[in-house]
């Protein structure tokens, strides 16, 4: 099968409320709809603290071949998925993160050792997944 292509267009800007403030607006465009995500830096690193209202409790590095995937928050069967599929494809699992629960869904942000090539395994126990690599 062949692999998805996104179109990805990125926007940033400065919304610090503070002047020292390392705080910003990013917005991400994929096939036309929009998420609102905010974020900081630490280190040399973006992370991403809020994406569509949901928060991190601990800010997910965004670098690297990263995947990204919104849930149903009961839906237990997906982070065993993933690592089965990572598996047979000889991807790692570098970094795994999750949001808090809004309207009884959940954001993870998973940072991969290399890209996936086909997403079709992971779309039939998730709402919305895409790739970016960053």
């Amino acid at each position: 099968a062949a692999a998805s292509l996104w179109q990805v267009t990125t926007t940033h800007n400065d919304m610090a409320s503070e002047p020292d403030s390392s705080t910003g607006f990013l917005q991400v465009s994929l096939q036309g709809t929009l998420h609102r995500v905010a974020g900081t830096v630490q280190g040399s690193t973006p992370v991403l603290r809020e994406l569509n209202g949901a928060t991190f409790k601990q800010p997910a590095p965004l670098a690297g071949p990263v995947l990204i995937y919104r849930a149903k928050a009961s839906e237990t069967s997906m982070l065993p998925a993933l690592t089965g599929l990572l598996g047979k494809v000889g991807v790692q699992l570098q970094s795994y993160h999750s949001s808090s629960t809004v309207a009884g869904e959940q954001w993870s942000v998973v940072g991969l050792s290399a890209p996936l090539s086909d997403l079709g395994e992971l779309k039939p126990r998730v709402m919305e997944v895409f790739q970016l690599h960053l």
